[in-house]
């Protein structure tokens, strides 16, 4: 009974290894097409930051686009670029926590660690899963080798009103 389990047990943990149907990498896409991250932060006081990761649609090859995994985040919402129906963005925002940030590490004693969801695949910094439904099944494509591109530092807000 015991090897049975055991069985059924390595079974079902390498069904959830399968689940990407293909890898690519940037050397399988068009020239100027290849999928990038760039990470980006606003300027003024409280204003978020994350990473925007673009792809190419023809991944999705007019298939319904499901969701995108990256850096441990999911994320059901993609775009296509501003004059562009070649790529795809998706903007990952970096959690915003209440910390203490001192050069004293005693006083960042009662600081979270970050938590990042439970999500289905292991994935390294460059790497990410494009999800989509192609005739009623869920297909999952790995990009691999996901170039990073320099990250976009926006300015801080001008002053509002007028000041004299």
């Amino acid at each position: 009974m015991k090897y049975l389990i055991i069985c059924i047990a390595i079974v079902l943990s390498s069904c959830s290894s399968q689940k990407i149907n293909e890898t690519m990498t940037p050397s399988d896409f068009q020239t100027g097409l290849e999928p990038y991250y760039q990470s980006w932060s606003g300027g003024a006081p409280g204003s978020s930051s994350g990473v925007s990761l673009y792809f190419p649609a023809s991944i999705l090859e007019g298939n319904q686009f499901l969701a995108v995994y990256f850096r441990g985040m999911e994320k059901k919402i993609a775009s296509f670029t501003s004059n562009n129906k070649k790529m795809l963005v998706t903007r990952f925002d970096s959690p915003q926590r209440d910390r203490e940030m001192s050069l004293d590490p005693k006083k960042e004693y009662g600081n979270e660690s970050p938590s990042l969801e439970n999500l289905p695949f292991q994935l390294n910094n460059d790497q990410a899963i494009v999800a989509f439904l192609k005739n009623g099944k869920t297909i999952y494509v790995k990009l691999d080798g996901i170039d990073q591109k320099e990250t976009i530092a926006y300015p801080s807000a001008p002053p509002q009103g007028n000041r004299n």
